[in-house]
């Protein structure tokens, strides 16, 4: 449950604080703590913003970083619920420590991948122009172990499957193709929808690389959105058959965002694009991604709405 579905009058516990860098270190400031108690206190007339009470005075909060404040109801949670800290020491322990028991399993076995259940979940976001291949990666990285997910109200659903790679089990959401995140038909609402409400752990931006001008579009919005990213460079055999080369390292460099050629129908890459998800989610990649400027009289404006 998020913060941002809490009634008037109600109150709950902190579980955990999403997002990074200065906002989360924001909220984490303003008292928005595992095990703090918070209160919902007053809803504006127009549902934003939504003030609270939380270590006794009051705060409010755009419904837009509510949303990123995971909570319960029950105080017993707190006790049983993992923060992401602890499971990070986990993983990261050194040799002289136990090797977690999801790392345990994963090495038992052989293969590529593995379908498997583990406590380290990472929900990653496939998201792609049609026909960039994205679905043909999902296919192969997920095999059968897929189900379908949709919202109320829409006709267009996405696919989710799971995978075990290096003591993490990844769930990979299939959304559907869509070229832009505007809203303009179902496919944009639903993608858009599913990033600002779901908060996926990692976004993976499948590009086709024999078409980069119109797919890096998308990627530009998702860059826009500052969610935490991985280009799939999918396709990368057509772009090398044409006698095409792209210095995707330098791109790579210039974004701010780790980009991973692949050739999905061939498995090509993709245990590689899977560690960058795990990086990513750990933490581990120290790329700034760039911000995109709006100019002067935007930003300003922009800065206004934000106070």
């Amino acid at each position: 449950m998020r913060l941002s579905e809490l009634p008037t009058g109600e109150k709950a516990y902190i579980l955990k604080v999403h997002g990074s860098g200065a906002f989360r270190k924001r909220l984490l400031e303003m008292g928005f703590v595992r095990g703090e108690e918070v209160k919902a206190i007053l809803n504006a007339p127009l549902k934003d913003p939504i003030k609270y009470q939380i270590m006794g005075y009051e705060v409010s909060l755009r419904r837009s970083e509510a949303v990123m404040i995971e909570i319960s109801m029950l105080k017993e949670d707190v006790l049983s619920f993992r923060p992401w800290e602890e499971e990070k020491q986990e993983l990261l322990s050194t040799a002289q420590q136990a090797i977690p028991e999801c790392n345990r399993r994963q090495r038992r076995r052989r293969g590529r991948f593995r379908h498997d259940s583990s406590r380290c979940v990472i929900k990653a976001a496939l998201v792609g122009n049609p026909n960039s291949g994205k679905t043909s990666l999902f296919n192969l990285a997920s095999g059968a172990h897929e189900h379908v997910g949709n919202y109320g109200g829409v006709t267009v659903d996405s696919k989710i499957g799971r995978l075990y790679h290096k003591g993490y089990t990844i769930e990979l959401v299939d959304l559907p193709g869509t070229y832009s995140l505007s809203a303009y038909t179902p496919e944009e609402r639903y993608v858009r929808n599913y990033l600002v409400e779901e908060q996926p752990d990692v976004v993976i931006n499948v590009v086709g690389a024999s078409a980069l001008e119109r797919n890096l579009y998308l990627t530009t919005e998702l860059m826009d959105m500052e969610v935490p990213m991985v280009i799939a460079l999918n396709m990368y055999d057509e772009l090398e058959q044409s006698g095409s080369k792209f210095d995707y390292p330098a791109l790579s460099k210039m974004i701010g965002i780790p980009i991973v050629p692949t050739v999905a129908k061939r498995g090509e890459g993709i245990p590689e694009l899977l560690d960058e998800v795990i990086k990513k989610y750990e933490g581990e990649d120290k790329k700034e991604p760039v911000r995109i400027p709006y100019g002067r009289v935007l930003e300003r404006a922009i800065e206004l709405m934000e106070r």
